[in-house]
């Protein structure tokens, strides 16, 4: 997540060079009069939010010196916040169904029962425990 400082740069970088996929020269001076009269950065800290740009990989920098930039933006999609609606609120009958689906009524598995799920884990656990101490046994008898 940026920053607002880093985000209004960012946009304001997008604005400049479009859509295309190639560097762009863009003066600094260009930027500093694009921004709202409440943000006003120097150069100094306009290098800094762009270097944290590159650093985070919204931007490529190909040079940059204090006045100018050759840049090429990375266009990335980041989640929008969502508003809660009706439509996304669950109700108890849709867990329900996803529980079906976990003891799988909805595979094909009919009729399998959660406690008989259990006791098979249970099962498999012993065996393989039983497996692995018998292993165990028969090496240290050989080996040592």
């Amino acid at each position: 997540m940026l920053s607002q400082e880093c985000q209004t740069i960012y946009d304001i970088l997008c604005e400049i060079t479009g859509d295309s996929e190639v560097y762009k020269i863009v003066d600094a001076d260009e930027i500093t009069d694009r921004l709202p009269s409440d943000a006003m950065l120097s150069k100094v800290q306009l290098s800094q939010i762009i270097r944290d740009l590159k650093d985070r990989e919204y931007v490529d920098i190909k040079y940059f010196t204090p006045d100018e930039y050759c840049l090429h933006i990375i266009k990335r999609i980041e989640p929008a916040e969502k508003a809660v609606t009706g439509e996304e609120i669950k109700t108890p009958a849709e867990e329900t169904k996803k529980e079906r689906v976990l003891y799988g009524e909805k595979s094909g598995a009919k009729g399998v029962k959660p406690g008989l799920v259990l006791f098979m884990s249970f099962l498999g656990g012993i065996i393989g425990s039983g497996f692995v101490a018998a292993v165990t046994a028969i090496l240290l008898k050989f080996v040592i």
